[in-house]
């Protein structure tokens, strides 16, 4: 793959990832009902306590704050190749994570497949992407 189009997908990529993350901050303030009928609908039934609404909207936050800065990595790949690297590999392990915890936690086997898998793959899609942006 030639270096220009590597940085290109890569570009691409931290875009499209950062902008269905930052999609996260809705979240932070949609009401809990509507999370709740969202969660059923999913299957999932949302248990309401304290500790839900705080791990809903902290989660949110922070696939917020994790998909702006997954947007502003993609302005200018070439500087910021070596951190990508990093933020890919940190991907790839929480993908690993992901997929542990959501099968440990009963999650369905929809979920379970889909999430934690495709967070590997897109990890490892940043640092092959970086690596040949060089």
């Amino acid at each position: 793959m030639q270096q220009q189009t590597a940085r290109r997908l890569l570009t691409w990529l931290l875009y499209v990832m950062g902008g269905m993350m930052s999609v996260a901050f809705v979240a932070v303030v949609m009401p809990t009902s509507a999370m709740a009928t969202i969660a059923d609908w999913l299957g999932v039934p949302l248990p309401r306590s304290p500790l839900t609404e705080y791990l809903t909207r902290s989660l949110s936050t922070m696939y917020g704050v994790l998909g702006v800065l997954h947007l502003y990595l993609a302005r200018d790949v070439v500087r910021y190749l070596d951190l990508i690297v990093v933020l890919g590999w940190l991907t790839v392990l929480a993908g690993v994570i992901q997929t542990v915890v959501d099968f440990a936690a009963g999650m369905p086997p929809s979920w379970s497949w889909s999430e934690g898998p495709s967070t590997v793959l897109a990890g490892l899609a940043y640092v092959w992407l970086a690596r040949r942006a060089r």
